[in-house]
């Protein structure tokens, strides 16, 4: 009879922890939704106030929706408590996405700058897997919606941007390994 009472308490918490496995996709779900939601907005909001529109706020978007995708491939193998905790608090669910968009904006301002290009780049890395940029014309040097409105080349280098931003959301270790290397080559081209 205890042997009993012990098998259906494991199977009641196995039964309360896929439910709350199932409760934190459904917030996963409603996030992506809210994403979605703000994204179309803003693109709106950009696409009625600006005569060539960037790619920024798609580049943030990429990146949040790659750090929803790895929280979601991770949710089979999170231990229990994991579990309770980005079920107990949609702040611990946000603060991955927040972060996977910050990653993806670095990395934007990297490919924005120059310092990995695409073909026929001089940046400190250059390969034909990195977008290349193009940018408006220049009426005053720092003027905000230029730099919003500056533009992978070709609907190619849009793609890799959208790749690269994605990665960079989804692998939380990405762009400080990249940012790593950038400043060990810099220093090592410095000592030369």
């Amino acid at each position: 009879m205890l042997h009993n009472v012990r098998v259906y308490r494991q199977l009641a918490d196995g039964i309360r922890m896929d439910v709350e496995r199932l409760r934190l996709l459904s917030r996963i779900g409603i996030s992506t939704i809210a994403i979605l939601a703000v994204a179309g907005t803003l693109t709106l909001a950009f696409a009625l106030m600006t005569a060539q529109m960037g790619t920024m706020f798609f580049a943030l978007l990429a990146g949040a929706l790659g750090a929803e995708v790895s929280i979601i491939r991770r949710i089979p193998t999170l231990k229990d408590a994991d579990v309770s905790a980005l079920v107990g608090s949609w702040w611990s669910l946000v603060v991955p996405l927040l972060a996977g968009s910050v990653m993806a904006g670095v990395l934007y301002l990297v490919f924005m700058a120059g310092i990995l290009t695409g073909d026929g780049g001089e940046g400190l890395f250059t390969s034909n897997l990195f977008p290349t940029f193009k940018a408006p014309p220049v009426k005053d040097p720092l003027d905000l919606h230029v730099v919003l409105e500056i533009r992978p080349a070709s609907i190619k280098d849009f793609g890799k941007l959208m790749a690269w931003c994605f990665l960079s959301g989804y692998s939380e270790r990405f762009v400080p390994s990249l940012l790593q290397s950038l400043e060990q080559r810099g220093s090592g081209s410095s000592r030369d």
